[in-house]
């Protein structure tokens, strides 16, 4: 009998089985890999978006149980609803501003780098103490911070130099110490700078004359020691400039004559010398003028007749005008 001649393999078949099989095998896989990523996705989507919330509610934990009874809005819901919270379109906190409300606690419990979109921090008028943290310098974007009236101590630490978009840096009634950084002259776009109240010693850096955009620069009642810097005659933007009750030394210099649009100049209670500038008879929009309680000598400018604006002036300790102020 003649053998039969052998079929030849449906290979299409063959393929289709193969495809068959493969996809009944990898059918779970699949299923499972798509449950995980349902499952995975939404929880990194929603600690991706939560991040700045678990900062905040971190630093909440650390604040004494008043001050956290007071920010009980800071919960589950969205972060952009809690009180002192203001978030931008993409939900990014912006805004954290909790001034006068008597918060208790330090700032160490406030991670400053997951709050990378903040704008402006006010937290003045509390009851903050501890100190201000380097990673301060990570709020890049930072443009007003205000924690005056507060318990701070310690040092301002150079890393606030960092902050190159800040315009309003206010740290008044303090228990700061140390000196003034020299790194505050990398803040050109800063406009109000007022360190009153504190402990600070040293000189006023140098570097103070790099703020060409300040319009007002208040130092008073602390320890600081040395002369008024001449570069201080480059802020020529400058409406107040209050150095009262400190122990500077030397003259005044003559640069402050350049400061045409100052309206407030006080240098009482220091250890001031020489004579007063005739160079102030430049300040035509002066209005109040305090040197007294110095060791100033010699006789007062003719040129302080120019100063047709100002109201209140005075040159020593018992004698004041309150009337425009005219020397013939």
């Amino acid at each position: 009998m003649a053998s039969q001649p052998k079929r030849a393999p449906n290979f299409q078949a063959v393929h289709s089985i193969i495809i068959f099989v493969f996809i009944i095998i990898l059918i779970p896989f699949v299923s499972s890999s798509d449950s995980a990523v349902a499952r995975a996705s939404p929880a990194t989507n929603t600690i991706a978006k939560q991040s700045e919330a678990v900062a905040l509610l971190k630093w909440k934990a650390s604040l004494d149980n008043q001050s956290q009874s007071l920010l009980s809005s800071w919960n589950e819901t969205s972060h952009c609803t809690w009180v002192g919270i203001g978030c931008n379109d993409a939900n990014k906190v912006t805004n954290l501003t909790l001034d006068s409300i008597g918060l208790k606690g330090t700032l160490s419990g406030l991670d400053f780098p997951s709050l990378p979109h903040l704008v402006k921090l006010d937290l003045s008028d509390n009851l903050i103490y501890g100190s201000i943290l380097s990673q301060i310098g990570s709020l890049s974007r930072l443009a007003s911070l205000n924690a005056s009236i507060n318990h701070l101590s310690g040092t301002i630490p150079k890393d606030i130099g960092m902050l190159r978009s800040l315009t309003t840096l206010a740290l008044y009634t303090n228990n700061l110490t140390g000196s003034i950084p020299a790194s505050i002259g990398n803040l050109r776009n800063l406009t109000t700078l007022i360190l009153y109240e504190n402990s600070l010693k040293g000189s006023i850096p140098q570097e103070v004359g790099l703020l060409r955009s300040l319009a007002n620069l208040e130092l008073s009642r602390n320890n600081l020691t040395g002369s008024i810097p001449a570069l201080i005659g480059n802020l020529t933007n400058l409406t107040t400039l209050i150095l009262n009750e400190n122990s500077l030394n030397g003259s005044i210099p003559q640069e402050v004559g350049l400061l045409r649009s100052l309206i407030a100049l006080a240098l009482y209670t220091n250890n001031l010398k020489g004579s007063i500038p005739a160079s102030i008879g430049n300040l035509t929009n002066l209005t109040m003028l305090y040197l007294y309680k110095n060791s100033l000598s010699g006789s007062i400018p003719q040129e302080l007749g120019k100063l047709r604006s100002l109201i209140s002036t005075q040159l020593c300790r018992y004698l004041a005008h309150l009337v425009p102020f005219y020397v013939i």
